[in-house]
Formats: structure tokens, C-alpha cells, sequence
């Protein structure tokens, strides 16, 4: 690393020292390598929010909103419709591009596939699924054998690489997520219903509407996509929430990567429940936030003394 990169990762370490000096020894990263490992998976969870941070203040092209275009992307088409004051539509296409992720070979190709009709349909935008949900399911139906090619239709990120194609299991994810979306009429009328809850503080709103999102199918019930989609939308300035733990009951990779950081053992008989305090304590010294500690331990933990750069 070089640059500011450099900087960044110097002063990463120093924190890292800090951190054994306060917590104690860490056994995951005893060694020099280990510890500059972590440092630099670090660095890379902090350049991913900075690419984000980046795109905010860019002119972003209409077409990134079409997945018949060559160049749709999803995020940038989020940006776009937030822009625009279209908010329902921009926390739509977040979910999708949460749901179905970008493939490190495929790209945005599932979303596009199933935002777009296999290119031969409608946009399923907020506003068409809410006029024709059992048209959309229908579109599934009939490219049933389309999903089930991965040539075809493209792959889930590796996020998401366990979830099902299957025509009747998407469309019960969209389905249970438009229901928890349009609770209270809109997205914006569910945040106002939030801070109502619990008032304005953005980590109690984050997790009141990580609770909230339990019910959705395949998305809402584990932990992965609905902490993935709401630290989006807080990057997308979509909503006014950050998280205020990592969340590591239910998780696998960052569970796993904070097993081996605190006892040298991806399998120590220790839950997330009681793990997840002293990760989240991490923070005190990191000072990176906690979406960047539970990522950096995820991707550390695949390789703990030679960095690898991990995307989707």
C-alpha cells in the first residue's frame, strides 16, 4: 500500500498495539504478520466505504437505473433515484442489489436479470411490483429454467451464494420485503415510525429496524442481509442509522474471524452473544466503526497471515 493508503494502514498497527496493551495479548495475531494482515483487511473495509463516500459526490448517468443498459449498476442507480427525491425507489434497489449482490465474474448480471425481465419485460421498479406483484412472481415462473442456468442468469455475490433462484423463494423474499417496507405507508413513514420507538439516536434506530426486518424471507431471518442492506443504506444517506454493535449472534465468517482473534480458534466453543461486547469494544480504540471490524474480521479470517483482496 501506498500513499494515504500507507498512512492509514501505520496508523492501524499503532491502534492494534494499543489495543494488546489495554485488552491484552490477542492470540489470533501473535505474530507480526498476523497483526499487519488484520491492519490491511482493515485498510481495504475502509477504502470500500471511502469508494462509496466517492460515488456520493459524483454525477451519476440515468441509464445505471436500467438493467437493459449495458452500464446499469445498482448502486449508482440507488444514488440516482435518492437524487431525485425517490426515496421508495432508491431503499428498493438497495434491497436488490443487497439481495442478489455483486458477482467478482458476473457483476450486477442477477439483479439485472431479475430487476429487468431477462431483458425481455418490464423494469420492476418500486412502484410497477406494488401495481403487479403476481406479475413479477409470473415473470419468475416463466424464467424458471433461466435462473437455474448460472450462463443465463448470472450468480448471487459470494454474500449470498447460498440463496435459493427459485422462482417461489424470490418471490417471497420481495414479497415479505415490500410488506416490511410499506408498513407505515413508505419507507420514510417507517424511519418517522422508528424515531417514534426510539427516538433519533442513528445506532437505537439501526438496530430497532435490524429487529424490524426478522420477518422478510431468506433476507430478514439470518443476520447477514439485513445488516448488509441497513449499513447501506446508512452509506447511501438513505436513512440516518449506523450500526451500534457487529452483531455477531447468527453471523459465520465475522464470528469465526473474532474466534480466532481472541483464542487462536475458528471453533471455540464460545457464542456471538457473549463474544460480540468484546468485539464491539474494539471500537473504543479502532475507532473504525463497527461495520469495518465485523467485515476486516470476516475476510482476515479466510487468510490470517497473507493478505488477500476479497470482493464479491
Amino acid at each position: 500500500m501506498a500513499g494515504i493508503h500507507r498512512d492509514e494502514l501505520i496508523d492501524i498497527l499503532a491502534k492494534i498495539e494499543r489495543i494488546e496493551h489495554e485488552f491484552g495479548p490477542l492470540p489470533g495475531i501473535a505474530t507480526a504478520a498476523q497483526k499487519q494482515c488484520w491492519a490491511q483487511q482493515i485498510v481495504s473495509s475502509l477504502r470500500r466505504i471511502s469508494y462509496i463516500n466517492a460515488l456520493l459526490m459524483r454525477k451519476v448517468d440515468p441509464a445505471r437505473c436500467d438493467p437493459h443498459s449495458s452500464i446499469f449498476d445498482p448502486l449508482r442507480g440507488a444514488i440516482y433515484l435518492s437524487r431525485k427525491r425517490e426515496f421508495d425507489e432508491a431503499v428498493w434497489l438497495t434491497f436488490i442489489l443487497t439481495h442478489f449482490g455483486k458477482h467478482a465474474l458476473d457483476g450486477w448480471k442477477l439483479s439485472a436479470n431479475v430487476y429487468g425481465s431477462f431483458d425481455v419485460g418490464p423494469k420492476w421498479a418500486f412502484a410497477a411490483y406494488r401495481d403487479s406483484p403476481q406479475a413479477f412472481e409470473n415473470m419468475l415462473i416463466a424464467n424458471k429454467n433461466n435462473l437455474a442456468s448460472l450462463d443465463v442468469s448470472g450468480r448471487f455475490s459470494n454474500h449470498r451464494k447460498f440463496e435459493s433462484k427459485k422462482p417461489e423463494a424470490i418471490a417471497k423474499t420481495f414479497r415479505t420485503f415490500y410488506d416490511w417496507q410499506t408498513k407505515f405507508g413508505g419507507f420514510r413513514e417507517r424511519i418517522v415510525a422508528t424515531h417514534e420507538k426510539v427516538g433519533q439516536e442513528p445506532r437505537a434506530a439501526f438496530h430497532e429496524l435490524y429487529l424490524s426486518m426478522m420477518g422478510i424471507s431468506r433476507f430478514g431471518g439470518g443476520r447477514l442481509g439485513r445488516f448488509d442492506f441497513l449499513t447501506m443504506l446508512g452509506k447511501l444517506e438513505l436513512a440516518p442509522i449506523v450500526p451500534g454493535s457487529v452483531y455477531l449472534n447468527g453471523a459465520s465468517g465475522p464470528l469465526d474471524g473474532a474466534k480466532l482473534l481472541f483464542f487462536g480458534d475458528r471453533k471455540h466453543a464460545i457464542t456471538g452473544k457473549v463474544l460480540e461486547p468484546r468485539v464491539d469494544a474494539l471500537d473504543e480504540v479502532l475507532n473504525v466503526g463497527k461495520q469495518v471490524i465485523e467485515d476486516s474480521l470476516c475476510n482476515w479470517q479466510k487468510s490470517p497471515e497473507n493478505y488477500v483482496f476479497f470482493r464479491g
